[in-house]
């Protein structure tokens, strides 16, 4: 077993330092999704796991971990700082869906008070990514039509959400990601050309799009996403990875050697941040899809 793990570390290394040396070779920044259970945790447990989720995620030559966040205001950002900054690691983006699972708070909701709640609640995430130097992702936190309402007027309320959450963000200098999410979990805004057209008509600077291959797969054309996807690399800022069975990359069949390909050619420099079931574990996804994502980069 120490022969094996040796050997495990040595190809690691081998492959990092053939990384490191070859200045032609396209490293796209890795991240996962991970969440601190900070609102049920004391600080030192916080602030426990999360060194441990750097010190586990950079033995897998990961660039930075995504924060899946309830409370972000119950983050101890000081010393979370000194812990990323020892492992020279990144947040890379703070999610926000978990506000409008647990909490029930979203943009396009019919009901004004339950709308300045999602504002409120996005302010204090782009606080956070403020101090952390991170983006804030708009996803779920949109909300889903309500029976009282029409897609009509929830589109207009996540619109009239969406522009006061961007003045927040230019206020602090924090970058908001737009997720096109698929039908099954959310109502609105599903595809990219139409995430896009959001986009353009909010008019933000502080507005960029998240693309996640999972809901590509279930609502772009198969025929024509690639393609597509050239003309508008330009307004991405981050990547989400889940294969089709949103299972780790490389359990399906999704082309994710096309798909990243696609924004190498357009030298991204955001992150590709693994968003999947976590099964069999959080360890085992974490590094099979390092392992399978630096195959293929």
């Amino acid at each position: 077993m120490l022969f094996l793990k040796i050997l495990a570390e040595y190809y690691y290394m081998s492959k990092a330092l053939s990384y490191s040396n070859s200045i032609d070779i396209y490293i796209m920044k890795l991240s996962i999704v991970a969440g601190l259970n900070e609102s049920k945790s004391t600080q030192d447990e916080v602030l426990k796991h999360f060194a441990e989720l750097c010190e586990f995620l950079s033995s897998l030559y990961y660039d930075g971990i995504e924060l899946s966040l309830l409370e972000p205001e119950k983050i101890d950002i000081e010393k979370i700082n000194n812990i990323k900054d020892s492992y020279n690691f990144e947040i890379s983006a703070i999610g926000t869906g978990s506000t409008y699972i647990r909490f029930g708070y979203s943009l396009g909701h019919h009901n004004e008070l339950i709308r300045e709640k999602g504002i409120q609640r996005i302010n204090k995430y782009i606080d956070l990514a403020q101090k952390v130097q991170s983006k804030v992702i708009i996803g779920l936190i949109r909300g889903r039509f309500n029976f009282e309402s029409s897609s009509k007027k929830e589109k207009n309320n996540i619109k009239s959400s969406l522009k006061e959450c961007c003045r927040l963000a230019e206020n602090n200098g924090v970058v908001l990601l737009f997720e096109p999410i698929n039908r099954f979990e959310i109502d609105s805004y599903n595809t990219i050309s139409d995430s896009i057209n959001l986009i353009e008509e909010i008019g933000s600077k502080n507005l960029k799009l998240l693309i996640d291959s999972f809901h590509t797969y279930l609502e772009e054309d198969p025929g024509y996403i690639w393609d597509y996807l050239e003309e508008i690399t330009q307004y991405v800022a981050h990547l989400h990875l889940a294969d089709c069975t949103r299972r780790a990359p490389g359990t399906g069949h999704f082309d994710f050697k096309t798909f990243l390909n696609t924004f190498k050619k357009s030298a991204y420099d955001g992150f590709a941040s693994i968003e999947t079931i976590m099964k069999p574990s959080f360890e085992e996804v974490a590094k099979e899809s390092s392992e399978y994502l630096r195959s293929i980069l």
